[in-house]
């Protein structure tokens, strides 16, 4: 007796693990080991039936990991900064003018083949918010650098640190004047046209600083002033992006989103025999993952080495029927994709949306797609819209999805 009990334990746990592993074998993830259902995919070229760019309205907060300076294509962004902490009754020799400058940490510039990057610094002669810089006016400003500082053809990723000369007599004789600002010293760094730079923040720990040996007391010592920026932003001047017929273009500063519009082709959800699924086993099948795939027409920004960042939200907007200008309550539910341009292909995932669609608790009016990057560097995408793409640049849904197996 003592013996058939053991015997069928060791049976009785053979089976148990032979079950367990069949539920989950490698070849057949999302069914059983009797169903013989797999995951199937396909790709849609054909269904594309709208698709427009439009402007989108966003302002800088000031809490911006990167502070943006250019002039070029109508757009102009100027960095301005805040210095505190500041010295009182001192004094800085000619001869130091080599310890006296402003450091920055730049992390990407415009393409060398146009135009040389050349910085100005400017004295700002009023208030400002990081979240208002907008406000900031032109004749408010004094220029203080003696020349323009020409920076390095190659920026790092990681940061390349470059030393602007602020010349002694600007620090000396703002201290010496009697309307000098209590609050701070206030910097404008503007550039040349044709040409940007990306910088970091302050809010990244490797913001701007400010450098100084000077001499204070009695007797006098010498002493060094090295602090970074309290405060820092930026301000962009530019028209609102234009609304665009039948092209896609996804732009960063003066931000530009598309709509992309595809009919549901519900004859491409099949099941492992070939045949279409009915309306039932449709909404029951599973999306694993559904993704937009655009091939790029014009990158002036992103590389292999720079990622993008793009949403694709699902629409609530009823009756879209031309180009119109959407906005953030037209858009809702979706997720968002950070990856790299590979070969010339964009990725937006829109799996969550896809299986809504499917299931019908969603109704299929559109897509916005818009950058996570936004008022955050000037990247730029163009991508071949479905009605003027040559041969193997139209955009494509691609669905993989499971379909029911009980």
């Amino acid at each position: 007796m003592m013996m058939f009990r053991k015997t069928f334990g060791i049976t009785l746990s053979v089976i148990l693990i032979l079950f367990a592993t069949a539920c989950t074998r490698k070849t057949n993830p999302t069914g059983n080991n009797w169903s013989d259902v797999r995951p199937l995919s396909f790709t849609d070229s054909t269904s594309f039936d709208m698709g427009f760019s439009y402007a989108a309205t966003k302002t800088v907060s000031g809490n911006e990991s990167n502070l943006l300076v250019g002039n070029f294509e109508g757009l102009q962004a100027a960095a301005v900064m805040r210095f505190t902490g500041l010295p009182k009754d001192f004094s800085i020799p000619v001869g130091y003018q080599d310890s006296t400058y402003l450091e920055l940490t730049l992390v990407r510039r415009s393409p060398l083949i146009r135009y040389p990057v050349n910085l100005d610094v400017y004295k700002l002669n009023q208030v400002w918010a990081a979240d208002s810089t907008n406000s900031i006016q032109d004749a408010n400003m004094t220029l203080i650098s003696t020349q323009c500082f020409t920076i390095p053809d190659t920026v790092l990723a990681a940061g390349t640190e470059v030393r602007i000369p602020i010349p002694v007599s600007a620090i000396q004789n703002w201290f010496n004047a009697s309307d000098a600002d209590t609050l701070g010293w206030n910097l404008v760094i503007k550039s040349n046209v044709g040409a940007w730079v990306e910088m970091r923040a302050t809010e990244t720990g490797r913001g701007p600083s400010l450098r100084f040996k000077y001499f204070s007391g009695t007797p006098a010592a010498e002493k060094e002033y090295k602090n970074r920026a309290t405060r820092d932003s930026y301000r962009v001047d530019t028209d609102l992006a234009p609304l665009l017929t039948d092209q896609w273009v996804i732009r960063n500063i003066n931000p530009s989103r598309i709509y992309v519009k595809f009919l549901d082709n519900f004859d491409l959800y099949k099941d492992m025999n070939g045949a279409v699924l009915d309306a039932l086993s449709r909404q029951r099948l599973t999306i694993n993952k559904a993704e937009l795939i655009f091939h790029v027409k014009e990158n002036p920004y992103y590389g292999s080495s720079v990622q993008y960042s793009l949403r694709g939200d699902r629409v609530s907007r009823d009756s879209i029927l031309t180009a119109i200008e959407l906005t953030d309550t037209d858009a809702v539910s979706g997720i968002t994709t950070t990856t790299f341009i590979r070969g010339d292909s964009v990725v937006v995932n829109i799996t969550p949306l896809v299986q809504g669609y499917t299931s019908g608790n969603q109704a299929n009016k559109g897509v916005i797609i818009r950058s996570m990057q936004e008022m955050l560097n000037f990247g730029k995408l163009e991508l071949w819209h479905f009605n003027d793409a040559p041969a193997g640049k139209k955009p494509k849904l691609r669905v993989t999805y499971t379909p029911p197996y009980l």
